[in-house]
């Protein structure tokens, strides 16, 4: 009896601890209408629960306690915003989310927005003070749902190895060691030790779509510095990054090699951009989006370039405009 009064009462606890939500999402015309919507989990990418589109409208309703960081698909790009107790509004025409929390984390990147438009600032400030921004934004919200947020989006930010990430969690909230992004952090915080500059080169096979397999061994350590981007089609500072990319091609002619790796892309929209980029090397596409190869260079963003020496040792990673085009000029120059 005893027993069944302490389940009665766990129980109680428990939905004391749920609130209810309900997320009203509104379409600018009636395009959408007889789609399904889309929530998913932001962390670990799983679907929560689906709406049909109705007059330019669908609802998601449920129950949580602190609140967590969603994502909602309905046609286009995914739009990402704080699921809280209480009601939360999305106007997909304006790419806005209302709530106490999303009001918070809209403030917080119009601040941000203003570091990405100071030009007096290099490249390497930006950066700088951006990651600064994530870790203060975790540390004033470590109890509610951007805190998760915030906290991934800085492992992901900066290049940390494991020992910096144990560390961080030690002063995290307990449940945040169980976050999905956090061990994918953790996995590529390993990926970059043993793909770091001065180490040799790690292959990976790819299988296109008409069967051929292709290797980065293909390409790198043939006896030519090679180039090698990773990217993708929906990413502009991807296809920002290749014209400059065949600027220094034109410049320094053979003496490097540039391939493409196709990545967290669907494979028609990487061949469709291959020609409206113009680009002439060879890029390696599979039959879905790749992230085989990004998780064994963990790569956490794109665009990503690494260079190879002759032998296929990492000569550089991660640098792009003129740092790469420095960086190049040093070496084959």
């Amino acid at each position: 009896m005893k027993k069944l009064a302490f389940i009665f009462t766990a129980l109680l606890l428990l939905a004391s601890c749920s609130k209810g939500y309900k997320v009203t999402v509104t379409f600018p015309d009636d395009s959408n209408n007889g789609e399904t919507a889309f929530l998913t989990n932001y962390d670990t990418g799983d679907t929560i629960a689906a709406a049909t589109i109705e007059n330019r409208m669908c609802t998601f309703e449920g129950t949580t306690d602190k609140g967590f960081f969603a994502r909602m698909y309905a046609g286009g790009n995914p739009l990402g915003f704080v699921v809280e107790p209480g009601e939360v509004k999305l106007d997909i025409a304006a790419g806005t989310a209302i709530s106490p929390l999303n009001d918070k984390l809209a403030a917080w990147s119009k601040e941000t927005q203003k570091l990405a438009d100071d030009t007096t600032l290099t490249e390497a400030e930006n950066e700088a003070r951006y990651a600064e921004g994530l870790k203060q934004l975790y540390e004033e919200n470590k109890d509610n749902a951007i805190g998760p947020w915030a906290f991934c989006n800085y492992l992901m930010y900066k290049d940390f190895n494991e020992k910096e990430i144990d560390d961080l969690l030690k002063t995290a909230p307990a449940e945040y060691a169980q976050l999905v992004r956090v061990a994918k952090a953790k996995s590529a915080a390993r990926q970059l030790t043993v793909t770091a500059e001065g180490k040799k080169f790690t292959d990976f096979e790819v299988v296109a779509e008409d069967g051929a397999k292709q290797k980065l061994s293909d390409y790198v350590g043939k006896g030519k510095v090679t180039v090698v981007d990773f990217w993708a089609s929906w990413c502009p500072p991807c296809r920002a990054e290749i014209p400059k990319l065949q600027a220094l091609k034109a410049k320094y002619g053979d003496k490097f090699d540039v391939l493409g790796v196709a990545v967290w892309d669907n494979p028609d929209d990487t061949r469709k951009a291959i020609e409206e980029l113009s680009i002439t090397w060879p890029v390696i596409i599979g039959t879905h989006k790749l992230t085989e190869p990004t998780d064994l260079y963990g790569i956490k963003g794109i665009p990503h370039i690494i260079i190879f020496g002759p032998d296929g040792i990492i000569m550089s990673r991660g640098l792009s405009g003129d740092d790469l085009a420095a960086r190049l000029a040093e070496i084959v120059g």
